[in-house]
């Protein structure tokens, strides 16, 4: 049987009964309405005027660090950020029930955390769980550097738990590993997001002159046709006209990109002149 703090509670506020319903059903019974309502019979009919009352708290209070806390929550349960119900009571405890309030952090803290792309809860500067800049730089810097390699869950938690356990002297709450670990990984599918594995692959390739152009081929060919589509291109126009450059940095640029899969030739059209040779590109991806 599931315990619940709020969803029983008559007297709770229907904003948290709302959020603790959202919490217990995506992370204990996986979304499965039927199974939330069996659980909580008196209150499956009760949830969408709980909604509301949610919707109504958070736009009445869009300044306030405790609302703006719990709607960051909210959100992060809907993209599964949240591991289980006690990262949820913890995050929820120390962003809205019991807020620790206390001096800001200093400025370049603050304006690292921010700009990490952390949710209001992470970056409100009532909540002084994390005062080490170092540390918090270190975590951002290889976040970015981990994000779009080819990694694999155990290897994220092993460079965090480096980071941390190497970089930080003073002895380590539950919370704060918590919340390091949420500006970590929340920061690395921050820079997932905003740039795509492949070009993230030929901007991290060594030879800077080769990433660049092939860069912007890839870009030439997303501008030009959908995934599937082809382009049929002249090696003329491919080098000077498109790229601006000599035929063999065209040439690396196009076997670049065959060799990471974002582009294949697909039928390469006969030879009606000497310089009117035409290629066709199949896009990959």
């Amino acid at each position: 049987m599931v315990s619940s703090k709020y969803i029983n509670n008559k007297n709770a506020r229907k904003y948290l009964r709302f959020v603790e319903w959202k919490a217990i059903l995506r992370l204990v019974f996986d979304t499965d309405n039927i199974r939330m309502s069996e659980a909580f019979p008196d209150q499956a009919t009760e949830v969408f005027n709980w909604h509301d009352k949610y919707i109504i708290y958070i736009e009445r209070n869009a300044n306030s660090p405790k609302a703006r806390a719990l709607h960051a929550i909210y959100l992060d349960l809907l993209n599964n950020k949240i591991l289980n119900l006690d990262e949820f009571y913890l995050r929820l405890r120390a962003g809205f029930t019991y807020p620790k309030i206390g001096k800001p952090l200093k400025n370049k803290t603050n304006s690292l955390v921010k700009n990490s792309g952390r949710n209001q809860f992470y970056n409100t500067k009532e909540l002084t769980f994390v005062d080490n800049e170092m540390l918090v730089h270190l975590i951002i810097k290889n976040a970015i550097t981990l994000a779009n390699t080819n990694y694999s869950p155990v290897v994220l938690l092993e460079v965090f738990n480096a980071l941390v356990f190497k970089n930080y002297k003073g002895q380590l709450t539950k919370e704060m590993l918590i919340i390091l670990r949420g500006i970590f990984t929340t920061k690395v599918n921050a820079m997932e997001k905003s740039i795509t594995r492949p070009e993230a692959t030929i901007l991290r390739h060594p030879i800077k002159k080769l990433a660049k152009n092939t860069y912007h081929l890839y870009g030439l060919f997303k501008l030009q046709c959908e995934v599937g589509d082809t382009w049929e291109l002249p090696l003329t126009e491919l080098t000077k006209e498109q790229l601006g450059v000599g035929k063999p940095a065209a040439l690396e640029a196009v076997d670049l990109l065959i060799k990471l899969k974002l582009i294949e030739i697909s039928e390469p059209k006969k030879q009606q002149a000497a310089n009117a040779r035409v290629t066709v590109y199949k896009r990959l991806k």
